[in-house]
């Protein structure tokens, strides 16, 4: 039997430490334990696990694998819809996209957007009306000024401007290229020819020792993004030394004149903290995705995911849970 452990969490200064207490901590809601496909609509032949895309939509989560499972030799990711008792009610294969990063239902244009990170491309695209899988735009990971290896893009939002966001993982350089794309309402979607672009301040090497180098694997990397509000971006870097991840929450705010963002530091993700009482440490293992809802009395909640990268014998599939301070 396959145990898939979800935790519900807001958490607070006191406990956690972090530099700027925007967000609070209420409490452990729940613990879930998968019982197998009598209990959920997964099939004996599928695995829910190497997340890399998270979405919170009409009191329901979904998720993306960025791959199928190891048993399943193709590259094609999965697609997971989970109720918030933890119940998986579909699961199937991503409409044979493969690699993809992130995933965004937008009701501008009624459509879902992922992001994909491939070993000759990345980009956005997008489900059309057939849900055909359609490009919006990419970028070479061999020869673009802005990838690396085993870094493209990753995240992709929506602010309240009409305006589509995309950011690079990466880069050496002490900034990050992010990307606004308007909507075009005559084509019901965003526009990349009028795309402008920002510059993120970015440390590649902000968890490693002086002495080790960020490469492909190493190093720091941007997750996730979301709109905090109408002249804020919250971005979410996650940085592995080796042997563990540091995740941390930022504001970027829009620069009133020029393109460099303004970053603040919201909140410092520690790793070894002991959930619940009784249980060993579970930590915060790889990407770190991030979705917004609501919780039963109708406050808004930052949502953050992490992937087991089925290994759930050293890691954990964790759903967070952040409120805004008020």
């Amino acid at each position: 039997m396959k145990r898939v452990f979800l935790f519900f969490l807001i958490f607070t200064t006191e406990v956690f430490g972090q530099k700027a207490a925007h967000f609070e901590f209420v409490g452990v809601d729940s613990v879930f334990i998968w019982p197998g496909k009598a209990q959920s609509g997964i099939s004996e032949e599928v695995q829910f696990g190497g997340i890399s895309g998270f979405e919170y939509f009409g009191q329901s989560y979904y998720f993306v694998s960025d791959r199928a499972f190891k048993t399943d030799p193709t590259e094609n990711s999965y697609f997971f819809r989970m109720d918030t008792l933890g119940k998986i009610s579909q699961s199937f294969k991503f409409f044979d996209i493969k690699n993809a990063e992130s995933i965004r239902f937008d009701t501008l244009s009624r459509r879902i957007f992922y992001t994909f990170e491939r070993d000759d491309s990345t980009g956005v695209g997008f489900l059309d009306e057939n849900n055909q899988p359609n490009q919006l735009l990419s970028y070479s990971m061999n020869n673009s000024e802005f990838t690396s290896d085993n870094r493209g893009i990753e995240s992709v939002c929506f602010d309240g401007k009409n305006n589509l966001w995309f950011a690079f993982e990466s880069s050496f350089q002490g900034m990050v290229p992010f990307s606004k794309l308007p909507f075009d309402t005559a084509k019901n979607n965003y526009n990349s020819d009028k795309k402008s672009s920002f510059l993120y301040p970015f440390n590649s090497k902000s968890c490693l020792n002086p002495d080790k180098n960020a490469n492909a694997n190493l190093g720091n990397g941007i997750s996730e993004i979301l709109p905090l509000d109408n002249d804020r971006l919250l971005v979410l870097e996650r940085c592995f030394d080796g042997r563990q991840n540091t995740i941390k929450l930022y504001s970027a705010t829009i620069p009133e004149s020029g393109n460099v963002f303004i970053k603040d530091e919201l909140f410092d993700f520690t790793i070894n903290n002991l959930f619940l009482e009784g249980q060993k440490s579970l930590k915060a293992h790889k990407k770190g995705r991030l979705a917004r809802g609501e919780n039963e009395a109708g406050e808004k909640i930052l949502y953050m995911v992490s992937d087991d990268n089925f290994n759930t014998g050293r890691q954990r599939t964790l759903i967070l849970k952040l409120k805004l301070k008020k």
